[in-house]
């Protein structure tokens, strides 16, 4: 069975296969970040980061979540995700307090917007996250 799976492989390598998804960061000792994602939706690059750097991510509606091919060094964590939110309406909110990011909100095209639909990361017990629909 092994002899009859090898070549069926290598052809579907030949042929084009889809490569594999990767999403892989760091973190460096002052908040900053080096990102490699390759073959992931913008969607799976900003939860991910958001699970490490302690905000929430809010995307409404209408917003396509294309796949993310893109390498950025360590840098700090705003200018990683402006780096990934290029060419994209966003805003970014600050806790009060703090001044920490607490929220990364990403926003529908103006035609596309219906009014109280978006996808939100929350907060959940001990660092715990999940993803809601609101």
């Amino acid at each position: 069975m092994a002899v009859l799976l090898a070549p069926v492989a290598s052809t579907a390598a030949r042929a084009g296969a889809a490569p594999k998804p990767v999403l892989h960061f760091e973190s460096g000792t002052n908040g900053e970040i080096g990102l490699d994602a390759r073959e992931v939706t913008l969607e799976q690059v900003l939860l991910a980061i958001a699970g490490k750097g302690g905000f929430e991510v809010v995307i409404e509606d209408g917003v396509d979540r294309p796949l993310v091919n893109l390498t950025v060094p360590m840098a700090p964590l705003e200018d990683v995700l402006r780096e990934i939110l290029r060419g994209r309406n966003y805003a970014f909110v600050r806790d009060a307090d703090t001044a920490s990011l607490s929220r990364v909100i990403v926003l529908a095209p103006s035609a596309a917007r219906k009014p109280g639909a978006v996808y939100r990361q929350r907060r959940g017990i001990s660092g715990s996250r999940g993803a809601v629909r609101r």
